[in-house]
């Protein structure tokens, strides 16, 4: 399997609009792996995750064609991980031209997504192409050789998803954003006979050992996440573990200085256009 990180940063993106903070000053000067584009990912350049308004220009700037992608999965409705304008400028023979045969692209999320999505996506003609599936909580779906199945996240929004992807073996936990895993989560996670490949975290704090806000995570609850999944064998000494989802507010998340604190932990730290394949 391979993962490629198409944005790794948190609502306001790095450098954010309108802030002069130590942060955003400094990534402006570095520049380079520090700009962070809103968070989104691609799995063996069929699936993505997440749509955030940087998708357009993600598109172009990493050479990916909508028409290649066969899956999308959403982990909730903020705009910085569902920006549903974007679809509006899919439909066949009006703003996108394209074959009838096309495969099309079947999108996931909760049933939050419904509403938003029925407001873009009108007739039969477009539902033909952008499919969605409102999927729940702790039930493996099949999106072609791929399985998946949604964890309940902790975060602000009535459905927040985050998510196990699985093929010929191998795995992925990628886990945004949310804070410590929910109780019902990890009963969930103990009842499965599987060791995860690779695992991304929610670091959106940065260098910070504990946080004051709950549905996002910071190093220190980053270290407590991966010591709780080696504890309960669903990683161990091979899995790769990720930080991902930063905010320009967080401590020491420039990737400069980042990079160095998560190594000491056994961490790497996530960039734009971070390609691992394992």
């Amino acid at each position: 399997m391979k993962i490629k990180f198409l944005g790794t940063a948190a609502g306001e993106g790095i450098p954010a609009l309108l802030c002069n903070c130590p942060v955003c000053a400094k990534t402006r000067k570095l520049r380079g792996r520090n700009l962070r584009a809103r968070s989104q990912a691609m799995i063996d350049d069929v699936m993505l995750i997440d749509m955030p308004p940087e998708t357009h220009s993600n598109f172009n700037r990493f050479g990916i064609n909508l028409l290649d992608i066969k899956y999308w999965l959403v982990t909730h409705i903020h705009t910085d991980h569902f920006y549903e304008d974007e679809l509006m400028f899919t439909k066949n023979g009006n703003f996108a031209h394209h074959s009838a045969d096309w495969h099309g692209i079947d999108l996931y999320g909760s049933i939050d997504l419904k509403e938003p999505l029925d407001a873009f996506i009108r007739d039969d003609d477009h539902r033909k192409y952008i499919r969605y599936s409102a999927i729940a909580a702790f039930k493996p779906i099949q999106c072609g050789e791929y399985k998946v199945t949604a964890l309940k996240a902790y975060h602000s929004t009535n459905n927040p998803f985050f998510y196990i992807i699985e093929k010929d073996g191998k795995s992925i936990l990628y886990a945004h954003d949310t804070g410590l895993f929910k109780e019902e989560t990890w009963e969930y996670l103990k009842t499965l006979d599987i060791k995860f490949d690779l695992v991304s975290l929610d670091c959106t704090a940065g260098a910070l050992m504990d946080y004051n806000y709950p549905m996002h995570m910071c190093l220190g609850w980053n270290i407590q996440c991966r010591d709780d999944l080696i504890k309960n064998g669903m990683a161990d000494e091979n899995t790769i573990f990720v930080l991902n989802h930063f905010s320009h507010n967080g401590k020491n998340v420039t990737y400069k200085d980042f990079k160095v604190i998560a190594q000491k932990h056994g961490f790497l730290t996530s960039y734009d256009g971070l390609e691992i394949e394992f």
